[in-house]
C-alpha cells in the first residue's frame, strides 16, 4: 500500500494513546485555569494591629504570646516573621493569628510581616520591652474579672477569694527564666522549675502579696504561672490586681474579696475534744477580738490541715465561706471592743478519736 497517497489508518491502541493524550491536554488547561483564578481570588495579607495575646495591648516582650489582627492574613505556606525571624503560630484565621515572640527577639523597634501564598503584608511596626506583664481574664477580653484558683477553685462573684488566702493566676509576659526554654517549646513537668529570672510585685486594692513562685505554668506555651498570698487585711469587695516588673505594669484585672483574715487579731481557745458516741465528737471553739477595734459580727472558723481521718460534719453557712473548700463554720461575734467575741461547736466524725487542725478566723 501507498502510504503517502493515503490517510493514515490509526489501530485501536494508537487511538486510545491520543485520546489519552487529548484528555491530558484537557486536565492541563482546566488545572491552570483553577489555579489562575485561585492566584486572582488571593489577596496580599493586610496588618491592622499587633498585640499582647492576653492584654491586647501594645506592650510586648521576649517569648510573649502575641496576636496580629488584620485581612486576608491566612493562606498556603503562611509565615509570620519579627525582624525577618519565623515566629511560631498557634492560631490563624483571616482576620486573627496568633503567635509567639521569639524568646531571641531582640528589645526595641521591629517589624512584623506576615506572608502566604508569595504574599506578603507591609512591614508592621511594633515595640518589643523588656517585660509586657498581663493576666489572664475570665471572659478572654483582656479586663474585668481574673483567672485566679484557690486551691483547685476557681474564684468567682460565688467563691471570692478572702484575705490572706494563697491563691495561683496565669498570664503571660514576665520574661527569661532560669533555665532557658526554646521559642515554640512547651514548658515540661518538673524538674525543672521554669522560674522567673525577675520576680513581679503584685497588690490587690493596694495591699501587697507575698510572691511565693514566679515562672513558666507546665504543659504550657509560654505561660507564666504566679502563686502569692493576700494581704490579711486585703479590702473586700471587687479589687484591682496590679503586676509590677522592671518598669512595666497591667492593672486590667479585678477580682472579688468576700472577707478578711482576722487570725492575727483575735485568740482561739479550744475546748476539750468530747467523744459523744461511736465515732462522733465535739469541740468548742472560742474566738475573743484582741484588736481593741470592733469587728463586724459576721465571721467563720475555717480548719486547716484537718487530720486526715476526720470530717466536720456540722461544716458551712453562710458568712465567710472558705475559697479552697476547707472544711469551716460560720459564726458571729458578739459584745464590743475587747469583750467581742464568737463561740462554735464544732462535730466531727472520725474512726481514731485523733483530731488534729489549725484555725483561720475570716471576718466580714
Amino acid at each position: 500500500m501507498d502510504r503517502g497517497s493515503q490517510d493514515w489508518v490509526l489501530d485501536p491502541i494508537q487511538n486510545q494513546v491520543l485520546e489519552a493524550n487529548q484528555k491530558m491536554r484537557t486536565l492541563r488547561i482546566l488545572l491552570l485555569s483553577a489555579v489562575s483564578a485561585l492566584c486572582a481570588l488571593a489577596q496580599a495579607p493586610v496588618i491592622s494591629a499587633v498585640t499582647n495575646g492576653l492584654s491586647y495591648s501594645t506592650q510586648m516582650s521576649p517569648g510573649v504570646l502575641a496576636t496580629v489582627f488584620g485581612s486576608s492574613l491566612s493562606g498556603n505556606n503562611q509565615h509570620v516573621r519579627l525582624n525577618g525571624v519565623d515566629c511560631p503560630i498557634t492560631y490563624s484565621s483571616d482576620s486573627q493569628v496568633n503567635i509567639q515572640i521569639p524568646w531571641e527577639a531582640a528589645t526595641g523597634k521591629g517589624h512584623v510581616v506576615v506572608a502566604h501564598d508569595g504574599m506578603s503584608s507591609s512591614p508592621f511596626a511594633v515595640t518589643i520591652s523588656p517585660y509586657s506583664p498581663a493576666l489572664s481574664s475570665y471572659d478572654g477580653g483582656g479586663s474585668g474579672t481574673g483567672v485566679f484558683f484557690s486551691g483547685a477553685n476557681l474564684i468567682t462573684s460565688t467563691n471570692p477569694a478572702n484575705g490572706g488566702d494563697t491563691l495561683s493566676t496565669y498570664g503571660v509576659g514576665l520574661g527569661a527564666t532560669n533555665p532557658a526554654i526554646a521559642t515554640g517549646e512547651i514548658t515540661p513537668n518538673p524538674p525543672p522549675l521554669y522560674v522567673t529570672l525577675a520576680t513581679p510585685t503584685i497588690t490587690v486594692g493596694g495591699k501587697a502579696t507575698s510572691i511565693l513562685f514566679s515562672g513558666l505554668a507546665p504543659g504550657f506555651l509560654a505561660t507564666d504561672q504566679i502563686n502569692f498570698t493576700l494581704a490579711p487585711d486585703t479590702p473586700t469587695g471587687t479589687r484591682t490586681v496590679v503586676v509590677k516588673i522592671g518598669k512595666a505594669s497591667t492593672n486590667q484585672i479585678t477580682i472579688p474579696i468576700g472577707c478578711l483574715d482576722v487570725t492575727g487579731k483575735v485568740s482561739v481557745a479550744l475546748g476539750p475534744l468530747t467523744h459523744q458516741s461511736g465515732s462522733k465528737y465535739s469541740q468548742k471553739v472560742t474566738v475573743t477580738n484582741m484588736s481593741g477595734t470592733a469587728l463586724a459580727a459576721k465571721a467563720s472558723v475555717v480548719l486547716t490541715n484537718l487530720s486526715s481521718t476526720s470530717q466536720l460534719s456540722n461544716g458551712g453557712g453562710a458568712s465567710c465561706p472558705s475559697s479552697d473548700g476547707s472544711p469551716y463554720r460560720s459564726t458571729s461575734f458578739t459584745g464590743a471592743g475587747a469583750a467581742q467575741t464568737a463561740t462554735v461547736t464544732l462535730s466531727f466524725t472520725d474512726s481514731t478519736g485523733n483530731i488534729s487542725y489549725g484555725v483561720r478566723v475570716l471576718d466580714k
